[in-house]
């Protein structure tokens, strides 16, 4: 599972790239949720069939009804949050940002920075407050991001761009705390199918009704785009991420927050076959980063008082 996930995550930078070859960025991006949402929904589906069968059929839609009820009531708000802050705009911003500069490694790198942001992240809204080396991971953290301003800078990157790019990053810091502190007693399935779906249906739409097909491409090209937002919903939003949390539940947050080392990795990979220039100054940022993470996730000998929310970059 752990290189399932890495492997499509790291992956769908790329997949990005061909995709805002023809749709918009908000197209793609209500795609990937629309897709995600469409798999968990029929998973959960099938689940409910199966114990359905099991229990009397009555009893079992009266019960199922009434937790979704009180799901809603309770946590219906609280749900805009990963839907929007963790989906939503992240999932727009990116493809926007890949298709503009036609560069997915660059951007693929910012996944890095979830683990170090998130830390950020827990300060203010956990409470939780970071050891000496979360402390040094943070600052050298910066040092990479500063790296990385630099080679944007050499790229033609403008600085409005770039603080667009590392806001994904902060939202799925954000996203991710929100989720640890106030949706932590859903089920993760349930919670990524309406989050996925809330998101599905206010930006699909919007793109379908502001974005258009680009002109002058053939429609190999529109196969081929369509192709690749069907594996980003499916397969990336869909069984990537209930595969993330089944590793979460079994082996823990800290295996599965390091999934994040190698979905940059892979990114970087993709773009030079693609024919992307992968510059010196953006593998040494890439190793500063992948060095303070590592310094930040290393297990301690004493547990903490408070666990840190789970680091994923729900690419």
């Amino acid at each position: 599972m752990f290189l399932f996930v890495c492997v499509v995550w790291g992956t769908s930078f790329i997949l990005m790239k061909y995709a805002s070859v023809v749709f918009g960025a908000m197209t793609v991006g209500g795609g990937r949720v629309m897709g995600g949402a469409i798999f968990l929904g029929l998973m959960l589906g099938t689940v409910g069939l199966l114990r359905k069968r099991r229990q009397r059929g009555v009893r079992f839609g009266v019960v199922a009804k009434k937790r979704v009820r009180f799901m809603w009531r309770r946590h219906g708000l609280g749900l805009l949050v990963p839907a929007f802050i963790g989906l939503g705009y992240p999932f727009a911003m990116q493809p926007y940002l890949i298709g503009k500069y036609e560069n997915s490694s660059f951007f693929g790198m910012m996944m890095c920075l979830v683990p170090v942001l998130t830390i950020l992240a827990s300060v203010v809204m956990l409470g939780v407050w970071p050891r000496v080396r979360e402390i040094v991971g943070v600052v050298g953290g910066g040092v990479g991001i500063w790296m990385l301003f630099g080679d944007a800078v050499e790229r033609d990157i403008t600085a409005i761009d770039f603080v667009l790019a590392v806001s994904v990053p902060a939202c799925y810091a954000v996203s991710n705390t929100y989720v640890k502190k106030k949706l932590g007693e859903l089920p993760p399935a349930i919670l990524g199918a309406w989050a996925l779906g809330l998101a599905a249906i206010v930006v699909l739409p919007m793109g379908l009704v502001s974005e258009s097909v680009v002109r002058d491409v053939s429609w190999l090209q529109i196969s081929w785009a369509v192709m690749c937002i069907l594996i980003l919903g499916v397969v990336g939003s869909g069984i990537a991420m209930w595969m993330m949390y089944e590793m979460v539940q079994k082996r823990g947050p800290l295996f599965a927050g390091m999934v994040t080392y190698m979905v940059c990795g892979f990114a970087v990979m993709w773009g030079w076959v693609d024919g992307e220039v992968v510059t010196s100054g953006q593998l040494i940022a890439l190793g500063v980063i992948w060095l303070m993470v590592a310094l930040v996730q290393w297990p301690s000998r004493k547990s903490r008082p408070q666990e840190l929310p789970v680091i994923s970059s729900n690419v």
